[in-house]
């Protein structure tokens, strides 16, 4: 949970007090919260809003890790989990602290996961931090360890490579549809820029049979079906190959009549009826109608 600590421990022939780099604790600690901040994302299951930029609000605050110590024998960096922050914009429907928590898990986790498991964001920082340290270079190895779990995070020569390649991976593709609205459709390059319901800007590659349709979905809301590629690192849709266009069929009636406010005198009129007032009584009963009224009154005063 909160303000949980665990340990970084470097090892390796450099890895000593009085022979480490100063540069490589930085680089550690700072490669550290951009690791936990990937995993946020993952654990959140939230793309960040781009690969440059700032962070969502909560996961800045669930990755604002806490320097505690540096013991002696190799080089053991005592961090801590944050604790509890108010966060406002961006923030999710989670705590910070069990934000951070599940993050650290995450990233643990991500060393024994099979390839297709791993968040491609998180094979991304990992393989920058140890990249950064120079594993399997100037040092031997990074261990994560923590109260937490058993689980000890392994990031070695084999495991940085691994996660680059991971990292690296292109862009995946599956068939899917989006939604929204198309704007600036190039007709000589094929090419359209689709503003997505998600609040995306994506570029759409649509074929010669699919002209008309594109000029007739033009800034209108649309379902666009076709190969959809995903940028690994942020999760997010880059650009759609467009095989079929979906376009709602027009309501059989004039929807901006929703939009006009009508007076109840108004109404009443076009229904040929009075409207109600305090004035008079809201209706004429018989004798016959008042006395079921208070029929099934009495029955309900039980």
């Amino acid at each position: 949970m909160a303000a949980e600590e665990f340990r970084a421990t470097l090892r390796g022939s450099e890895a000593t007090l009085g022979v480490v780099r100063a540069s490589d604790l930085a680089r550690l600690i700072l490669g550290l919260e951009s690791a936990v901040a990937a995993a946020a994302y993952a654990a959140l299951g939230k793309p960040r809003r781009g690969s440059t930029g700032r962070h969502r609000a909560a996961v800045e605050a669930a990755s604002r890790l806490q320097f505690q110590s540096v013991e002696p024998g190799s080089v053991v960096a005592v961090l801590r989990l944050p604790r509890l922050a108010e966060v406002t914009d961006g923030t999710f429907d989670v705590e910070v602290d069990d934000l951070a928590g599940a993050a650290f898990d995450r990233l643990v986790a991500s060393f024994a996961e099979p390839d297709d498991q791993v968040d491609a964001g998180i094979a991304k920082a990992l393989a920058d931090l140890g990249q950064d340290l120079g594993i399997g270079e100037r040092h031997d190895e990074l261990l994560l360890t923590s109260p937490r779990s058993p689980t000890v995070g392994r990031l070695d020569a084999s495991a940085k490579e691994r996660m680059r390649r991971l990292a690296d991976a292109p862009l995946g593709h599956q068939p899917d549809v989006i939604l929204g609205t198309l704007h600036e459709a190039d007709f000589d390059r094929r090419t359209a820029r689709l503003h997505a319901a998600t609040g995306e800007t994506v570029i759409v590659e649509f074929p010669a049979q699919l002209d008309d349709q594109i000029q007739e979905a033009l800034r209108e809301p649309a379902a666009f079906e076709g190969i959809i590629s995903f940028d690994p690192a942020t999760a997010t849709v880059k650009r759609v190959e467009l095989r079929r266009i979906s376009i709602p069929e027009p309501l059989p009636f004039d929807t901006s009549a929703f939009w006009v406010a009508t007076s109840v005198e108004d109404l009443a009129q076009a229904q040929g009826v009075e409207p109600a007032t305090f004035e008079a009584p809201f209706a004429q009963w018989s004798a016959g109608e008042l006395a079921d009224i208070a029929s099934a009154l009495a029955e309900l005063d039980v």
